[in-house]
């Protein structure tokens, strides 16, 4: 009679439990991945919106006023914002020649320049440059905001984003400490996109 050797493979048991803690791992890892993937597409917003900043005040050192510059890429050609890289299109490159500014390649946000004599402004010498997104893909959109505002006789005169009228950035935790000529991210209340 034949005996068979028993340590020649693995249970059943070991197997069930190497994927019970390979789907622990991965419901851990995949969250905090998307995470990242937000955060990293969310710095292009970061750089674009102090970049734009730094031409308008070039701008206005030359030529006394600010520029202002509509929502582009057209992210209505995209169905929505989201997730998806836009060509900077020649009408983009159109809408910002004045101010001198164009993006590196494909933009995950749609950029625009409200200023002063715009609608939304309580300013005449101020702008607010905007990246609109929806960067963790939810359906949601969100700003990256850079707002320079101008001091008159009764405090600071600010511009709203032109698109979604979103209001100036405030500090995280605070419902009153407004951020100024930084680039900040617009925190509404009860959204999710950052």
């Amino acid at each position: 009679m034949t005996r068979f050797n028993r340590s020649a493979g693995f249970t059943l048991i070991e197997l069930m439990i190497t994927v019970v803690l390979i789907g622990i791992l991965a419901a851990i890892a995949i969250p905090n991945f998307l995470t990242y993937q937000a955060k990293s597409r969310r710095a292009e917003a970061f750089a674009n919106v102090v970049a734009i900043a730094t031409s308008e005040l070039s701008f206005q050192a030359e030529s006394d006023i600010y520029v202002d510059a509509g929502a582009f890429p057209d992210w209505t050609a995209y169905g929505f914002l989201g997730t998806h890289k836009m060509t900077w299109d020649a009408a983009s490159v159109a809408e910002y020649a004045q101010l001198g500014w164009s993006p590196e390649g494909e933009v995950a946000y749609s950029y625009e320049v409200n200023a002063g004599a715009s609608g939304g402004c309580t300013c005449t010498l101020c702008f607010t440059a905007t990246a609109h997104g929806d960067v963790d893909g939810d359906g949601t959109p969100g700003a990256v905001m850079y707002v320079y505002p101008e001091e008159t006789g009764g405090g600071l005169g600010e511009c709203r984003s032109g698109m979604f009228g979103y209001g100036t950035p405030l500090r995280k935790g605070s419902l009153t400490a407004k951020i100024y000529k930084e680039a900040a991210i617009y925190r509404a209340v009860g959204v999710g996109e950052f």
